[in-house]
């Protein structure tokens, strides 16, 4: 690949992200604006931005990789993420919109009425929104390394670049850098699929694809976590709280799904591609990236790989974002003056230190989000998913549902069954319910002894 052309493309994006931060960053006021975009997000903004917090490092190069070696199993993870969007379209994603909260933790102060138990989420979705923060910035050096880029000092630059637009410019900047590098993502990689189809044709692809072998990993693991987890993921519910009314957030949702399952045929065929060609991938490297490189023109070639930044650094960012009002809103680290200096510089820390974390965990993207999944999912999905319907909630079963969900995330690590997964679920189900019985009864004794 031409260095010189890769790196031209790949700078002038770095600058027009930072520069977009920079001018949006001026008209930001308030807190509100920064992480909730003063809540006055439309369809399309709504859209581009589930759109764009998914689709990152994890569906283009881990479905590519899955596709490689399972065929059509490979779409199982992005077909979880588009099961939870819709799931989030029935209902769940209108009663979001109207949560006046800037985090799905603060439902445990506003519903449960408990600030300790806020605290407690917010500490797991951190924990959690930070493992796949990590896998986005393992999937954007295993891109530079597979690329011959190996030096820290060719990486370290771009990323601050990201920390700083997200740093500077809030949810607003986000919004438009969403939708700029999805408008990159979908046309280089459409144009991409249909030149190449049109040269191989499509004939042996499905035949292919369902002749290959099931994972053994738990599919249920990589469909349900990413499915449940969206039903309160903070990032994704930090767009439904930005949207301007209910039908906004319902539509958007739906819009995001369809689009996610349509769209993730393409990693698909470019990672069945190169089986189909006896293309050889040399082992730890990436058959998207090695396939394309080559049978497409140098140009096309360096557009693809920016394109595939652009997707990690989507979903990057949206983390970063989340990440931040988790600490700065649940824990009330905010600037005396109002303004939004220490949000900043949160933001600014957490991007740094996800950078340092990536090179002590094993290159493994969807292996990391998946676990990351389960830690939030285990103990938040049963309390939340109430107190979504129903303003009959009790302190003491989110405290039970909790507990339980936990020992139940710890529990499986040590078990190997066919569905393991349900079991901290069902756990975090039977809490829910003993602290629900605790609760009243002890009202009852409380009652009588009065």
């Amino acid at each position: 690949m031409n260095s010189l052309l890769f790196f031209g493309i790949f700078s002038l994006l770095g600058l027009i992200y930072f520069i977009i931060g920079l001018r949006v960053g001026r008209t930001v006021t308030s807190t509100s604006d920064y992480y909730l975009a003063g809540r006055s997000l439309g369809i399309a903004q709504v859209t581009s931005n589930l759109i764009a917090t998914q689709l990152g490092g994890g569906m283009l190069l881990g479905t590519a990789m899955a596709s490689y070696t399972h065929g059509v199993y490979g779409i199982v993870y992005t077909l979880g993420m588009s099961i939870g969007f819709i799931l989030l379209a029935c209902g769940i994603a209108a009663r979001l919109q109207q949560f006046n909260v800037s985090t799905t933790a603060q439902l445990f102060q506003t519903q449960y009425h408990s600030i300790f138990l806020k605290k407690v989420a917010s500490l797991l979705s951190i924990c959690t929104l930070f493992g796949i923060l990590i896998a986005q910035v393992v999937g954007f050096k295993s891109l530079m390394y597979a690329l011959g880029f190996t030096n820290i000092w060719s990486i370290i630059p771009f990323w601050l670049s990201v920390v700083a637009y997200t740093m500077a410019g809030g949810l607003r900047a986000i919004t438009i850098n969403d939708m700029i590098q999805l408008t990159l993502i979908i046309t280089i990689f459409s144009s991409l699929f249909i030149r190449d189809a049109f040269v191989h044709g499509l004939s042996n692809i499905t035949q292919f694809a369902m002749s290959m072998t099931r994972p053994s990993q738990s599919l249920i693991a990589t469909i349900l976590m990413p499915a449940l987890f969206s039903l309160f993921q903070q990032d994704l519910a930090q767009r439904f709280f930005a949207s301007r009314s209910q039908r906004t957030a319902t539509l958007s949702a739906c819009y995001a799904g369809l689009f996610l399952l349509v769209f993730a045929c393409i990693p698909l065929y470019f990672g069945i591609q190169p089986r189909l060609t006896n293309m050889s991938v040399p082992e730890g490297a990436n058959p998207l990236i090695v396939y394309l490189e080559n049978t497409v023109p140098t140009l096309l070639f360096a557009l693809a790989m920016c394109a595939i930044i652009a997707a990690i650094i989507s979903t990057a960012d949206a983390l970063l974002n989340g990440i931040s009002a988790n600490i700065t809103q649940d824990f009330n680290i905010t600037d005396s003056r109002g303004g939004m200096t220490v949000s900043k510089i949160i933001t600014g820390i957490v991007g740094l230190s996800a950078l340092i974390a990536s090179y002590f965990v094993p290159l493994h993207i969807i292996d990391i989000i998946i676990s990351s999944y389960e830690l939030s999912v285990s103990c938040l999905l049963v309390p939340l998913l109430v107190c979504y319907f129903t303003p009959k909630v009790s302190t003491w079963a989110a405290y039970g549902s909790i507990v339980g969900g936990f020992i139940g995330f710890i529990g499986i690590r040590f078990i190997s069954l066919p569905g393991k997964e349900i079991v901290s679920l069902l756990l975090s189900c039977i809490g829910y319910i003993l602290g629900m019985y605790i609760q009243k009864t002890t009202q009852r004794t409380y009652k009588f002894s009065q």
